[in-house]
């Protein structure tokens, strides 16, 4: 079957994908920037706890600017709430709240602030942006097109590629993380296709589910989880 009925309709598609690539590494750059203010201003050195807290603001404000710039609907960020079932809304919270648990456990064996705002970091805020800026924003853009009603498989691999090659904006925190980065092109390439199997999996949790709740909490728990 012909995907684009139209030399119109291809290269509207096309503008459509890189006008979503000229976003994404905007956004990028506007993170980049606000993490290299706030690293210049505050200094963190070698306190891990300290960069993680910067890293995480700038997730937080790139995030409420997106939400005061663009300001999505629920439906648009694959939130909306009515039209679940009542026995999937459980799972969702029950999902949600052992993510929470996940998170916080470590902590209250060890009582190290840095365990806890890692985990925040990785298990609650940048799941929490990445999907519902890819699985939720961006996957809404593309089903929209016109002649990419019903075919979600597709919207699924072109959001996992995007997402994939979206992890290679994060260099700035390896080239200025307290932890020294000996091999950085091997550690980039692993990023690139550690976005790529994730995005693969939450991506089909998207697809399925409609939603982006379950690509959330599978997100977290992958990050909590790694070791």
């Amino acid at each position: 079957m012909q995907l684009f009925t139209t030399h119109r309709g291809r290269n509207d598609f096309i503008k459509l994908i890189l006008k979503i690539i000229i976003a994404l590494a905007l956004i990028q750059i506007l993170r980049a920037a606000i993490m290299g203010g706030l690293w210049y201003i505050i200094h963190p050195g070698n306190n891990i706890a300290l960069f993680q807290i910067i890293n995480g603001l700038s997730f937080l404000l790139v995030g409420l600017i997106l939400l005061l710039y663009f300001k999505p609907s629920l439906k648009e960020l694959g939130l909306n709430w009515n039209d679940i079932k009542f026995r999937t809304r459980i799972m969702y919270v029950a999902g949600i709240t052992l993510l929470i648990f996940m998170v916080i456990t470590p902590f209250t064996f060890s009582w190290e602030l840095n365990i806890l705002i890692t985990g925040l970091l990785f298990g609650i805020i940048s799941p929490a942006f990445e999907e519902f800026l890819f699985r939720g924003y961006i996957w809404g853009k593309i089903e929209d097109f016109p002649e990419m009603a019903n075919r979600g498989v597709l919207i699924w691999i072109i959001v996992t590629l995007l997402f994939s090659i979206w992890h290679l904006g994060y260099i700035d925190v390896f080239l200025i993380h307290p932890m020294k980065i000996d091999n950085l092109p091997l550690l980039m390439a692993s990023k690139l296709m550690i976005g790529l199997i994730l995005g693969l999996i939450v991506g089909f949790v998207r697809l399925k589910t409609q939603k982006t709740y379950g690509s959330f909490i599978l997100h977290g728990l992958w990050n909590v989880m790694a070791p």
